[in-house]
Formats: structure tokens, C-alpha cells, sequence
């Protein structure tokens, strides 16, 4: 096993890659401790993972983090790996709606030959943008802040941070997304700098479409579009991107730090 007996933090582990993520690491040794918002549904995810911990948090508040982190000293004393996967991609349902449908107007325009012109900077508001840099940006910093010292502890670790390909190309959508995910990148290759000394490495992931319910979120048509400008066209599966991680946080990755790898089928290169 690859992780076996090491201590793994992975927020927002209630769905998506982050749950994929928590039951390989868990198949492959580890003790995994998740963390989300929605507990129940975490409780879900987490049910058939024997040994796992689930702890109901609010990455955004620094002291529920603080909390969170707290139960991981006092239960184990140090921690080994920390992902975090804990976003969001538009602050509320109505402004997703709304992300939703200028994204059908766009490819409906396309298709008939015709302009589409977004409007999204001039309609976003100041809370709007500060709540998706809250949780994307400050809740993987308050993360990362309060696993520091646990790694340190242990003499050494890995971290990883969930960005997105938004971030590297710059795709016509609401900035508050693609700007969170580009300043985790930024805080990545910075701390990994930083943490180096100490035998702890900081890598970020930055995939492309993945069949989570976010996607779904979208027409099934308007997805085929999307998945057609990649080289490879499909989405990728939570199972794949978790290999990834795996990979990362593995003894196999121990040479990767500061790095941004994009598993986007080929759109980002």
C-alpha cells in the first residue's frame, strides 16, 4: 500500500474528486480525515471507509478551520497530507443559474453564426466576488495555514491544492472563479518555496471537465460542446483525477513540488 498509516486531511470530501480521493488514499492505506460543509452527505461518502473521521466545516471561517485542526492534533499528534478540495464555482444558485444560461446564449450563437458578447464583469457584485474568493482562496490558505505545523511535526508531507483549468486558459466566465483558482496557484508555488526546507511539498491540480455534479449542472448538450474543444473529448471521472493525487502525494511524486498539473484532456498544454 502506498499510504499506509499516513494521516490525510481532504476538505470538501463529500462528493466530487475529493470524495474519490478520500476512499483511494483510504484503499491504499491511509486514515482519512474529511471535512465538508454538507455532513450528512460527508457522513454519506464516507460511510464505506473503514477508520475515517468526518467533521462537519465552513473552510471560509478561520476559526471552524482552527477547530477542525485542533481534533487532528489531539487525536494524532501530526498530520501527513492535506488536499484541499473545498470550492465553489458561482457564490449563489441564482448567480450560477445565470453562468448557466449565458453559457447556452453563447454556444446557441455560435451555432447560427452570431455574436454572443458577455456582460458578467459590470453584474458582479461586491459580495458575489468575495464569497467565491472566501472559500476558494482563503479557505485552502486558512488550510493550509493550520496544517503547517502539523507537517512540520512529522518531519515532512505533501499538500495539495484544487485550482482549475480556468485559471490557465482565462475562459469568458464570472472573474471571481478563474481569479480564486489562479491566486491558489500563485500560493502554491510561494509556500512550496517556503515549506521545502522541511521536506514538505506543495503541488497544485488543475483539471479540466470532470463528471461531477457541477458539470451536470450544465445541458447535456452544452456539455458535449464543451467536452468537444478538448483533444481528448470526454470528461474525465473523479477515479481518474484521484489517481492523480495519489500519484502527488505518494512516495512516486517525491520529486514534485511548486508544480501545476492540468489533467484537462489536452485543452490546457
Amino acid at each position: 500500500m502506498l499510504l499506509q498509516g499516513r494521516i490525510a486531511f481532504i476538505t470538501g470530501a463529500a462528493s466530487g474528486i475529493a470524495s474519490a480521493t478520500a476512499k483511494l488514499f483510504a484503499n491504499q492505506g491511509a486514515i482519512v480525515i474529511g471535512a465538508d460543509l454538507n455532513l450528512d452527505k460527508l457522513k454519506e461518502s464516507l460511510s464505506g471507509i473503514p477508520n475515517s473521521i468526518a467533521i462537519q466545516l465552513d473552510v471560509s471561517d478561520s476559526q471552524s478551520v482552527k477547530n477542525a485542526f485542533e481534533i487532528v492534533k489531539q487525536k494524532f499528534g501530526k498530520l501527513d497530507i492535506l488536499v484541499n478540495a473545498a470550492g465553489i464555482n458561482a457564490p449563489t444558485k441564482e448567480a450560477n443559474d445565470r453562468l448557466v444560461e449565458a453559457t447556452v446564449k453563447a454556444f446557441e450563437a455560435a451555432e447560427k453564426g452570431e455574436k454572443f458578447i458577455a456582460n458578467y464583469i459590470e453584474n458582479i457584485t461586491d459580495n458575489e466576488f468575495k464569497r467565491v474568493i472566501e472559500v476558494n482562496l482563503n479557505g485552502s490558505f486558512y488550510c493550509l495555514r493550520e496544517a503547517t505545523p502539523l507537517l512540520k511535526k512529522n518531519q515532512g508531507g505533501t499538500i495539495i491544492n484544487i485550482s482549475s483549468v480556468a485559471a490557465l486558459t482565462g475562459p469568458a466566465m464570472p472573474l471571481y472563479y478563474p481569479a480564486s483558482k489562479a491566486a491558489v496557484i500563485g500560493m502554491t508555488k510561494s509556500a512550496a518555496r517556503e515549506l521545502a526546507p522541511f521536506n514538505i511539498r506543495v503541488n497544485a491540480v488543475a483539471p479540466g471537465a470532470v463528471d461531477t455534479p457541477l458539470l451536470n449542472e450544465l445541458p447535456p448538450n452544452i456539455v458535449e460542446k464543451l467536452i468537444a474543444m478538448q483533444p481528448i473529448q470526454r470528461a474525465a471521472t473523479p477515479d481518474e483525477l484521484a489517481q492523480t493525487l495519489l500519484f502527488l502525494v505518494s512516495d512516486a511524486g517525491s520529486y514534485y513540488t511548486g508544480q501545476t498539473i492540468s489533467p484537462s484532456g489536452g485543452l490546457f498544454m
